[in-house]
């Protein structure tokens, strides 16, 4: 069963050079207890759609078009009030890149988990106190009755990320979204919040959307992934399926630009030319610049992202060549750019 559906979802930003539409018609679920990771470049898109679950764009962002809707509610159509009383923490909660970022230094972290408590829970401070001390055992922080008293700069950087997470976990949200949860940690550490998220998702009943660049982490700890690219959902499946069997150009580039996967003397394989210019996309499919595939069909047609025929998994791509399209797509006759073969750089200075 879906907690969250996102069907045609578009999120725009009003900039001087005009409107840029970040994320542009995504649909995709989160099943009860999955953890769903969003992959991509930076720009794709990937921190933006996470941001709209919670209404936290930027002034100039809004929602242009499509739904969220989490457990029969739409989210989209809710106000700022009904959002901060009865969905963020209570039943979405956000886990961020940067932990020093999310906590107060001058309070302690059990004033800020108690208080996070004490807002959505119907509890007194003593029993808020009792369920925070429980929380930080449940994620592994050592000697949790007298550490709760003590301020953030007390901890190292992977106890910070774990505190993160033990307030996000704190009113058993419904969903997690973590955003970057490893990024800045080193090797081990990483390892050890994946495990955590990975428990967390069984133990307390959570399904988790899992945003990352790293294609390793995913590996490691979904259960199906999205893969963005210039604000679209290019491709959705399992993880093993789409490892084994990328449907996409970009996901397949994607999985050849892991060192890992071919071995370092080989060299490392990136992906030529640039993400475009959201404000001024290109015509048809918005890889098709930049793909090694591409037909004259991809500069005519922008593809929706379909079932591909054929897979053992429910296994989605947005591209003409692997999902069926009968639009004349002809595998003899490559596309002839002439001496445009690649993608107009970005100019937005973005990272969303």
């Amino acid at each position: 069963m879906a907690r969250l559906s996102v069907n045609e979802l578009s999120v725009t930003y009003r900039t001087e050079g005009g409107d840029l539409t970040a994320v542009d018609n995504v649909s995709f679920d989160v099943l009860d207890n999955e953890i769903f990771g969003i992959v991509g470049e930076s720009g794709c898109g990937k921190s933006t759609l996470g941001d709209t679950f919670l209404q936290l764009l930027d002034e100039n962002g809004h929602i242009s078009g499509g739904s969220i809707t989490y457990d029969g509610t739409n989210l989209a159509a809710l106000s700022e009030k009904e959002l901060a009383e009865n969905v963020r923490g209570s039943e979405i909660s956000m886990i961020f890149q940067d932990p020093n970022a999310s906590l107060d230094p001058v309070y302690t972290v059990g004033q800020q988990l108690i208080e996070t408590i004490t807002k959505h829970l119907n509890l007194d401070r003593s029993a808020a106190r009792e369920r925070a001390i429980k929380i930080l055992d449940d994620v592994g922080i050592p000697d949790p009755g007298d550490r709760i008293d003590d301020y953030p700069h007390s901890f190292s950087g992977g106890q910070l990320q774990r505190i993160v997470i033990a307030i996000a976990l704190s009113c058993e949200p419904g969903l997690l979204i973590a955003d970057e949860p490893t990024t800045g940690l080193d090797v081990s550490i990483q390892a050890q919040i994946l495990d955590l998220l990975n428990d967390l998702a069984g133990s307390h009943e959570t399904s988790i959307i899992l945003i990352t660049h790293n294609l390793g982490v995913v590996a490691e700890v979904c259960d199906r992934v999205g893969v963005m690219y210039a604000g679209n959902m290019v491709e959705i499946a399992p993880v093993e399926p789409l490892f084994e069997s990328p449907e996409h150009p970009y996901t397949r580039a994607l999985l050849e630009s892991i060192p890992e996967r071919h071995g370092i003397k080989e060299g490392l394989t990136v992906i030529p030319g640039h993400p475009p210019d959201l404000r001024h996309p290109p015509d048809g499919c918005r890889y098709n610049p930049r793909c090694p595939d591409a037909r004259e069909v991809c500069q005519r047609i922008h593809p929706d992202n379909r079932e591909v025929p054929g897979t053992a998994h429910s296994h989605r791509a947005a591209c003409v060549k692997h999902t069926g399209f009968d639009l004349g797509y002809d595998d003899s006759v490559p596309l002839d750019r002439g001496d445009d073969t690649q993608a107009t750089p970005r100019t937005d200075g973005g990272d969303r």
